[in-house]
């Protein structure tokens, strides 16, 4: 599905005039790497191997030299999560920062209440199975569900109970976003969290609490672990990326600075 028109509207009226334009881009299994007023990320996901003949094509056209804005207008209606991704990551390089950013790791805060609060996973997150594996009540929903994992075609009575929801930012590109938020009309905490969210204050609008991005530090070695296959931010090279969050909820605040998470530097 295409990306949902009014929040990419709401996204790029927040651009800085006149707006930035595509200055690098790196393709790579699954991620892009774009400079724009910075560097920055997006992954994206599409069944398929676009190194195979046949294969769904990995060429988006000469793009450089592109405002973010005509960018974003040429592939919103995209089905493609290629497509998609290169408007998600134009955006993360374009955006202003928020100032309220911090550094923390997205899930962390959440450790305490998972024990005995209803949680779901819209996405298949590593902290995820491990809690859910220690009994916790945590179910992972999953387009395409691994062993363990609830088919999202199946998921609406239990997402109806849910209390807190972690969902993942390729719901923006798969276009279930939206119906995950009218799903999930009893959860106390919903964050927005992964490498396809545009970092915005925007989405609090949409009843997220903490969204959790991730932002490139060391372009070259960001570039250069992405080069060898890299997909994982965990493993990627120190002071490459780093997570990044901003919430409206104090409360969720106060829990990741008891953490000892620095903040983000202005930049």
């Amino acid at each position: 599905m295409p990306m949902n028109r009014e929040i990419l509207s709401r996204l790029l009226a927040q651009l800085p005039s006149p707006a930035p334009r595509l200055q690098e881009l790196h393709i790579s299994l699954h991620w892009i790497i774009v400079r724009c007023a910075r560097y920055a990320m997006a992954t994206f996901y599409r069944p398929g191997n676009f190194l195979e003949p046949g294969g769904p094509s990995s060429y988006l056209g000469d793009q450089l030299g592109g405002s973010v804005a005509e960018i974003a207008g040429r592939f919103a209606d995209s089905t493609d999560a290629l497509q998609l991704g290169l408007i998600n990551a134009c955006l993360n390089g374009s955006l202003p920062l928020p100032p309220d950013a911090f550094v923390a790791n997205a899930v962390e805060p959440f450790a305490g209440f998972i024990q005995h609060a209803r949680t779901c996973f819209i996405g298949h997150f590593p902290q995820a199975e491990i809690w859910r594996d220690q009994g916790h009540p945590v179910t992972i929903v999953e387009l395409q569900p691994r062993n363990g994992d609830l088919a999202w075609a199946d998921a609406r009575p239990l997402l109806r109970e849910a209390e807190i929801v972690f969902i993942t930012g390729l719901t923006l590109l798969n276009g279930t976003f939206l119906e995950v938020l009218d799903r999930t009309p009893r959860a106390r905490y919903r964050v927005l969290l992964g490498r396809a969210v545009p970092f915005s204050p925007l989405f609090f609008e949409y009843g997220i609490h903490l969204v959790g991005a991730t932002q490139v530090d060391d372009a070259a070695r960001a570039l250069r672990y992405c080069q060898h296959g890299g997909t994982s931010v965990r493993r990627a090279p120190p002071g490459a990326l780093r997570q990044v969050n901003i919430t409206n909820q104090p409360a969720l605040r106060a829990e990741l600075d008891r953490l000892r998470s620095p903040r983000v530097a202005a930049r």
